[in-house]
């Protein structure tokens, strides 16, 4: 028995497709040229190992691993998080905190400011993961604010329950 009109179009089988869809699947389906093992090595970046110390204080001392091509602004957001976005002027140090160490233009990568190589041997992978391949020393201001209740002392308010304590009798 035929089928009826409206059944033609609607079983959305593999065979013999409609005009409009194959047409738009043929349009967006482009051939990518084969990539080169130089294409690759772009691609694959060297991860590294960076040890963030805080000059003033060992706790607080951490470590990220983080590609090669990793900008001083992204290890400055790092620190920012670290420390819940509350610091200000925050300046780093590379290797040791010395005047001719200050890393001041964040817009370079790590391995433009440690002279990093992107080949890393298999001696390099084993030595990798005992110690860092980078190490920035950091200091910071905390938060400067202007709201009385960040400011007041919380001695403050024990040295007023305790006076209020004695003049009620307690």
């Amino acid at each position: 028995m035929p089928k009826g009109k409206g059944a033609k179009g609607k079983g959305g089988g593999k065979a013999g497709g409609g005009g409009a869809g194959g047409a738009t699947a043929n349009m967006f389906s482009h051939d990518r040229p084969p990539m080169t093992p130089a294409d690759l090595q772009k691609i694959s970046d060297r991860w590294v190992t960076v040890e963030l110390k805080l000059v003033t204080w060992t706790y607080l001392n951490f470590s990220i691993k983080v590609p090669s091509s990793t900008n001083l602004y992204i290890v400055e957001q790092r620190i920012k998080e670290r420390h819940c976005g509350s610091i200000t002027r925050l300046q780093l140090w590379k290797q040791q905190v010395h005047p001719k160490n200050v890393m001041k233009d964040f817009s370079r990568t790590l391995a433009q400011e440690f002279r990093l190589d992107d080949t890393l041997t298999a001696e390099d992978e084993a030595h990798n993961d005992t110690d860092p391949d980078c190490v920035i020393f950091y200091d910071f201001h905390p938060h400067e604010s202007e709201c009385p209740l960040l400011l007041r002392s919380p001695r403050d308010r024990e040295d007023n329950y305790s006076a209020n304590a004695t003049k009620q009798g307690r």
